[in-house]
């Protein structure tokens, strides 16, 4: 059987948060919040612009009838149209290991095309949360479009196979990828593992992805990323959402998150978060991790474009409870902007209530009354299309 060529890597990162025990000092806000993300389109023929999606439900497409209708989906495609590379075709980017939108409204979240003995894992801090643990004899199988592969998995596991079409790679053995501590010893696992295929033709593929049954131990995959010419050059998209997150999911281990978003090197980050932090959380508390969070954004080697989108600027503010007022935790969304130099826009604007023409959003919502349908991500992708297209 012909072995599939493929390159193994594990990035072990050094973060500026947290890492040496001293606080994390304040980025110096940049002149122009823009100038990572219109640099990288600048040089789309010859380099990757990557933007990675963070959030909550909103981005991850709850109420979405299917992955490519959501707003994110869409603006990616037409990022792609607007920055074409000659010769390529552009992929979807990466999309975690299963997906946390549930039924009746998005029914997707397992796009699996099969799995034996698979267990979704929610704590792991990979690419918003969403990865699925695989015990000694278990296997999962996605169909994926694409000319290149990264293969995303948690050092600090054991050995795991893949194959494409029946094609075998080379065993990974996740065991001591990233691990290691002050006195060069054995220490936490950090980092990214990621397993790179190439040279693939452009159309859909099926990738299977499993543990020995007499293995000793299991391991955590965590996505995949698909390129379809664009690997190195093009607008690429980096799904970091979680249907139900807080802040503090991504904040409550912090660097372990940032060194995934690290082995990314995004050029440009939007954040949907806050909504369902109101529920528990006070204006005040609300800014204060917010604050850490986008300053470990900007405290990346490589500080990229960061663009919050504010949720309590909308009508779908009415909608969720709330230990405050709309307007103080809009406040401390902005004063978050402010203070670290970020991109701060309305979702009023990208979701107005009269975008139907009617004056009432609810056309644009889901049956849950909540979230939006496929009508309302069309609606929140035009008005992000022209602000991230520049």
């Amino acid at each position: 059987m012909r072995a599939l060529a493929a390159v193994a890597v594990a990035a072990a990162v050094a973060l500026v948060a947290g890492c040496s025990g001293d606080p994390t000092p304040a980025p110096t806000p940049t002149a122009d919040p823009w100038a990572a993300w219109d640099s990288a389109l600048a040089e789309t023929d010859t380099e990757s612009a990557r933007w990675l999606a963070l959030g909550d439900s909103l981005t991850e497409g709850q109420g979405a009838s299917a992955i490519e209708n959501r707003w994110i989906d869409l603006t990616r495609d037409a990022l792609q149209r607007q920055h074409p590379v000659e010769g390529v075709a552009g992929g979807v980017g990466y999309r975690p290991g299963v997906f946390a939108v549930y039924p009746p409204d998005s029914t997707w979240g397992a796009w699996q095309s099969d799995q034996t003995a698979v267990t979704p894992d929610f704590t792991t801090p990979s690419l918003g949360y969403r990865s699925v643990d695989l015990e000694p004899g278990s296997s999962i199988t996605y169909q994926v479009r694409g000319t290149d592969l990264d293969l995303w998995w948690s050092p600090g596991g054991g050995v795991f196979r893949y194959a494409v079409d029946g094609v075998e790679g080379e065993p990974v053995d996740t065991s001591a990828a990233g691990v290691s501590d002050a006195e060069g010893g054995a220490g936490a696992v950090s980092g990214a593992g990621v397993t790179s295929v190439d040279g693939l033709e452009s159309s859909v593929h099926t990738v299977t992805i499993g543990v020995d049954p007499d293995a000793a131990d299991g391991f955590v995959f965590e996505g995949i990323a698909a390129f379809d010419g664009d690997r190195d050059r093009g607008v690429s998209l980096f799904d970091s959402a979680h249907s139900g997150a807080t802040v503090a999911t991504f904040a409550a281990d912090l660097d372990g998150f940032l060194s995934k978003v690290a082995a990314v090197q995004p050029d440009l980050v939007t954040i949907t978060l806050g909504a369902n932090d109101a529920v528990n959380t006070s204006p005040d508390d609300l800014e204060e991790g917010y604050l850490a969070l986008v300053r470990g954004l900007k405290g990346l080697d490589d500080p990229p474009t960061v663009v919050i989108v504010d949720e309590f600027s909308s009508d779908l503010a009415s909608l969720f409870d709330q230990s405050g007022s709309s307007g103080d935790y809009a406040a401390a969304v902005e004063s978050v902007a402010e203070q670290t130099g970020s991109v701060r826009v309305s979702l009023g604007d990208a979701l107005p209530a009269d975008a139907a023409g009617d004056g009432d959003i609810t056309s644009l919502l889901s049956d849950d009354g909540i979230h939006p349908n496929d009508a309302g991500a069309r609606v929140i992708a035009r008005y992000m299309i022209e602000l991230l297209g520049r």
